[in-house]
């Protein structure tokens, strides 16, 4: 036995022993993670049995199915030569017909990741082989292997916690303290959380503790500073940015445009003498020597009217090329009918009736069949029945996320062997395909799931 294992854990291993000695040759350790499953395997392993030929075999997510196979028989025979085709009963018949190997003890530590047709083949071997064998699984869930004796493994008590702790750290602190206590109520008898006590972590400093909350203090007022000049600093940019935009000086230099009267001598008396016309003409370039000299005075009335005149013919102006722009605008609707197409509701296609079940459901559940083909379209499943027509196929549809699948089988095989000698003489476009086998009673639960939906 292993060197530190706890009373209530070594009582848990003769239980499974002499559940084994009572005849159940497939045991199923039980319990959550972080328990110490696969320790109390390994003490189970190391302890009990010594005589037998031992396996143990941790499965992961990424284990093939073979190499599980070629470690149980590793440890079992001598030098075997392993046939990948064939499955692990049949090479464990052939192997031993060859050579004797003794009594077996297999321990398998988290069996979720071990497939189903490997479950059954290891039933199987507990149940009907020539030699005696001990299969010893762990899982987190119960009923993964089935015909398993399933074995509950609980969590530690306080005083079990405790001593477990002791075994691997010398300097505990004393029962009566809070930290310490409070950390093994939290832990509820989890070896795995019991083992990650830090003792330097855990150790009450107060000065410590003080210095930290005062520099964690200092710290935050220095933050809450620089985030007010930062706020203020915004403000002054955003302020000097508005009174540059409203704020603009204007620019004194203007240069004003000459006219040829004053706009002062509109409203003058019309006595404006001559001289003052040349004054205010006198910007403009000379006049050829040909040209009259002398510039008349235009009357005040004159000038009045002739703005007023000139007012209303642009209003005017603009009147009528609006009108025209209008009577345009309603000629080109008028001319343009519009047309409004209706909107189309989306359609939403419904899935096809189920069709071709009851052959499926009157069958056997022990039953294989070959599946060879999986569609959406029934068109297709019925081309591919009419083009290998050499094959005697079936065909049933299930209802998976909304859409109907139409699956097309083999006929119905008594045994998963036979199915594989089914397999192994099909058409070379059939087996292109890379057809697997399903077992009746699978087939049995989809199609009830979709009669259910």
């Amino acid at each position: 036995m292993q060197s530190q294992i706890l009373p209530s854990r070594a009582a848990l291993v003769d239980r499974i022993a002499m559940q084994f000695d009572y005849g159940q040759n497939l045991i199923t350790l039980v319990g959550s993670s972080g328990l110490g499953k696969s320790y109390l395997a390994e003490s189970f392993l190391t302890d009990k049995y010594p005589d037998f030929n031992k396996a143990f075999v941790k499965l992961t997510a990424s284990t093939q199915e073979f190499d599980v196979v070629r470690q149980l028989l590793e440890h079992s025979f001598r030098s075997p030569l392993i046939d990948q085709k064939l499955s692990l009963s049949e090479n464990f018949m052939l192997l031993h017909d060859e050579q004797a190997c003794g009594p077996c003890l297999w321990v398998l530590d988290n069996v979720r990741h071990l497939t189903q047709e490997l479950a059954e083949q290891l039933q199987k071997l507990a149940k009907s082989s020539r030699e005696t064998i001990y299969i010893l699984a762990t899982a987190q869930q119960p009923q993964l292997l089935p015909e398993s004796l399933d074995i509950h493994i609980e969590p530690l008590s306080v005083l079990e916690s405790k001593r477990l702790m002791s075994m691997f750290y010398k300097d505990l602190p004393p029962d009566e303290d809070p930290i310490f206590n409070t950390f093994v109520a939290e832990a509820r008898g989890n070896p795995s959380v019991l083992l990650s006590w830090q003792p330097q972590q855990q150790s009450l400093n107060l000065r410590e503790q003080s210095s930290k909350v005062g520099s964690k203090s200092q710290w935050q007022w220095y933050v809450i500073a620089l985030c007010l000049i930062l706020t203020a600093l915004m403000v002054a940019l955003v302020y000097k940015q508005e009174l540059k935009r409203y704020w603009t000086p204007t620019q004194g230099n203007e240069e004003t445009v000459a006219t040829a009267i004053d706009a002062q001598a509109v409203f003058e008396a019309p006595t404006t003498t001559v001289e003052k016309v040349e004054i205010e003409n006198s910007v403009q370039p000379e006049l050829p020597a040909e040209a009259p000299t002398q510039v008349e005075t235009a009357p005040v009335g004159s000038i009045l009217s002739a703005l007023t005149e000139t007012k209303e013919d642009t209003t005017n102006n603009n009147n009528t090329l609006s009108e025209q722009a209008n009577a345009a605008e309603e000629a080109n609707v008028d001319s343009t009918p519009a047309t409004l197409s209706p909107v189309k509701e989306p359609q939403y296609a419904e899935p096809e009736a189920l069709t071709g079940n009851p052959w499926y459901l009157s069958r056997s559940d022990d039953e294989w069949v070959i599946q060879l083909l999986a569609v959406t379209e029934s068109e297709i499943a019925a081309g591919f029945m009419a083009e290998h027509n050499e094959v005697v196929t079936q065909q049933f549809t299930v209802l998976r996320n909304g859409r109907t699948w139409f699956v097309v089988t083999t006929d119905a095989y008594e045994s998963l062997a036979s199915a594989k000698q089914a397999k192994a003489v099909l058409p070379e476009a059939l087996r292109k395909g890379q057809p697997f086998f399903k077992r009746m009673s699978k087939i049995k639960q989809e199609i009830t799931q979709s009669l259910g939906n």
